[in-house]
């Protein structure tokens, strides 16, 4: 029995879709954790290229037979797989910066924890903000949504013929970081509005009564009301994560769209 014979052409386009669904694994959400061991993320590539490659379609006078145009090609898919990823984890970094705002208006900026995504320092209000909208993340099918669209990418921008240089991509990814400081404004919204009243409120008890040490009260106060409201206010969180996930899948296909050929 001979060996198989592999055509150049379907070798060069399952590359391709491996490259594109490497950078969708190294840095989407959940999935591109740290916690994630290597193997895990390099086996999770490599079945979902298996699964999906066969179903792409590709023209194959298209496929490079030189160096030099498939490394070409190949940062056209490394880059749609990074813009896509990117778009859809600036719902997670919301909750970072939503939770540099709480920590700021309750006094706990300097209680840091180490952020094992990019390995710096956070105020702990903002881990416990970022577990939360992780699970609702994964209770939305967020995940789902990535691999979606990420499959619907390759019938929209199929490889080898990705226009990835048109400016109307770039000005889509600001948009989206837009919808990020948005999203963190509403999430703190709450807790900041109430935090302000609250030391608005001590400082003119701090004119009227000097002799009150209004620093030693207002402090455990500041965190005491912040936590509880940050716990009242989690009720509207699932409503605004699945707004911002459907406005993320839009985006999606706005992107899409632009990133195929002209």
């Amino acid at each position: 029995m001979g060996a198989p014979i592999i055509n150049a052409d379907e070798f060069a386009a399952f590359v391709l879709v491996l490259l594109r669904f490497s950078m969708i694994v190294a840095f989407a959400p959940v999935i591109g954790s740290p916690n994630v061991f290597t193997e895990a993320k390099v086996a999770i590539a490599l079945t979902m290229t298996f699964v999906v490659a066969p179903t792409v379609a590709y023209t194959a006078e298209l496929m490079p037979m030189t160096w030099f145009g498939f490394a070409w090609l190949a940062v056209g898919e490394l880059l749609t797989g990074l813009v896509m990823a990117f778009m859809v984890r600036l719902i997670l970094e919301t909750a970072n910066m939503a939770g540099e705002y709480l920590s700021f208006q309750m006094s706990m900026t300097m209680v840091n924890l180490l952020d094992p995504q990019t390995g710096a320092q956070v105020p702990v209000v903002s881990r416990l903000v970022y577990i939360v909208f992780i699970l609702i993340f994964l209770y939305a099918n967020g995940h789902l949504i990535v691999i979606k669209a990420l499959v619907d990418s390759f019938q929209v921008a199929p490889v080898g013929v990705v226009a990835f240089w048109r400016p109307e991509t770039f000005s889509e990814v600001l948009s989206a970081v837009g919808r990020m400081y948005v999203l963190a404004v509403k999430i703190a919204a709450p807790v900041v509005g109430v935090l302000f009243c609250a030391k608005v409120s001590f400082g003119i008890v701090a004119k009227t009564v000097p002799q009150m040490q209004v620093l030693f009260v207002g402090m455990p106060l500041y965190i005491l009301a912040g936590l509880a409201l940050t716990g009242f206010s989690m009720d509207f969180w699932p409503r605004l994560v699945g707004q911002a996930l459907f406005e993320v899948q839009v985006a999606l296909g706005r992107l899409l769209e632009l990133l195929a050929p002209f």
